[in-house]
């Protein structure tokens, strides 16, 4: 990475006030680039903050791990390092983005339980504000809407609706690439936990064991060859939107060089994908110079598909499915069903490309029927529910139509498949 933003404070300071322009300005560029402008990095500060807590909370896990090992497993010593890796998993959470507006959403809800409705609308004040500073970091269009109802309801003494807007608000705000890992981690460290309290260290021992790539994966996923390319990808935007193409150019080489890690990855389709992806960053060399808008398209649509696998590969990690692939094949399918609206949405509406939009539908329903054949009683419904809304993006192909609404919907999809795999 090069020092340009050190040589270059001008260029640091048009870009910070994108977002502390006035609030007429700031909602304005809100609206005209939230939609295709990817979130900003963790900082280096948070990001070092993960990794070395991360690589402590490895330590403590794999204390436990030797405790249960042998004829005699020291359970009281498992237990005792655990409580250890969760008190390390907390450091860490609270170094994530969007755990401090989190934190202020709780709050609000939890005046309402012996508050009036008139006495917790200031609540709102902070978490309004706070959702401007998320703006950076991840999408934030959707959990504004539940805020402006929930408010709403506040307004009318309606505290059941209140309550319910602002855990929608709460869960519309997830920053995959940190979120879904520690999520994880915390569900197999508990899992391990339960194991214990049964006197089951072989089963604890198994969960711990999954958890540890969870943990790996925090530790690197700032550094990960996917994560490295969409922040690459990220400052040549910038940079060419202030002219800086030089810079550009030079993060072009460094996300074309990430990607061709990746395109060794393990993973059958995450080499398949970044292959494609090296050949198509390189060739935005090509047409940086020109003035006709083709370069920040087709830089656009490079981001978004490497988004796409940065998040799959997250979701795959907190899902354990390596280890445990028999107990969570629905994840599994619903991450790839995911990915697979996801690419279709950007070969649709960024890439033109209504046929491969369609293939890539089909390999989403496919993904889908298959997790309804695995899905337990209380999921059914929801998975089938998804399917059918993506038959309806098919159908939308079908028409031609390529309106804005459309783009919503395939959104809507993607926001419902991430709650769905969240949830399990």
């Amino acid at each position: 990475m090069n020092n340009r933003f050190q040589r270059k404070p001008l260029v640091a300071a048009l870009l910070a006030s994108l977002i502390a322009t006035g609030p007429v300005l700031a909602d304005s560029a809100i609206h005209e680039q939230i939609s295709v402008v990817p979130g900003r990095q963790i900082t280096p500060k948070d990001e070092a903050a993960i990794s070395s807590t991360a690589v402590k909370v490895l330590r403590h896990i794999a204390e436990a791990r030797g405790a249960l090992q042998g004829e005699t497993p020291d359970l009281d010593k498992a237990r005792a390092q655990l409580q250890q890796s969760d008190r390390l998993l907390d450091i860490i959470q609270a170094s994530v983005p969007t755990t401090r507006i989190k934190d202020r959403i709780w709050v609000a809800k939890k005046h309402l339980e012996y508050e009036n409705t008139e006495e917790v609308l200031p609540d709102l004040v902070p978490i309004y504000a706070s959702l401007e500073e998320l703006v950076d970091y991840v999408p934030t269009a959707k959990a504004k809407t539940h805020l402006d109802n929930a408010k709403q309801a506040l307004k009318k003494g309606d505290k059941p609706k209140a309550v319910e807007q602002l855990q929608a608000a709460d869960d519309a705000l997830l920053y995959v690439e940190a979120d879904l890992p520690l999520s994880g981690t915390r569900s197999l460290v508990n899992r391990a936990k339960s194991s214990l309290d049964k006197q089951d260290a072989a089963s604890a021992d198994q969960a711990l064991a999954v958890a540890e790539d969870s943990v790996v994966y925090v530790s690197m996923s700032f550094q990960s060859p996917l994560t490295q390319a969409k922040a690459a990808l990220y400052r040549a935007w910038q940079e060419s939107e202030l002219g800086e193409r030089a810079f550009a150019k030079a993060d072009l080489n460094a996300a074309v060089r990430f990607l061709e890690q990746a395109a060794r990855s393990d993973d059958k389709l995450t080499r398949e994908q970044a292959g494609d992806l090296v050949s198509e960053v390189r060739d935005l060399h090509s047409i940086i110079d020109d003035d006709n808008g083709a370069f920040s398209s087709r830089l656009e649509t490079a981001w978004h598909r490497v988004k796409a696998m940065s998040e799959r590969s997250a979701e795959q990690i907190s899902t354990g499915w390596q280890r445990f692939r028999a107990d969570d094949g629905v994840k599994k399918d619903l991450i790839d069903a995911k990915l697979q609206v996801s690419l279709a949405r950007i070969d649709r509406f960024k890439a033109n490309d209504a046929a491969a939009a369609k293939v890539e539908l089909a390999e989403a329903r496919a993904h889908l029927d298959t997790a309804l054949k695995q899905a337990s009683d209380d999921k059914r419904d929801a998975v089938k529910a998804v399917s059918t809304q993506v038959a309806d993006l098919e159908k939308s192909l079908d028409s031609g139509n390529s309106q804005q609404g459309d783009s919503l919907a395939f959104g809507q999809v993607e926001s419902r498949l991430g709650e769905l795999i969240h949830q399990l």
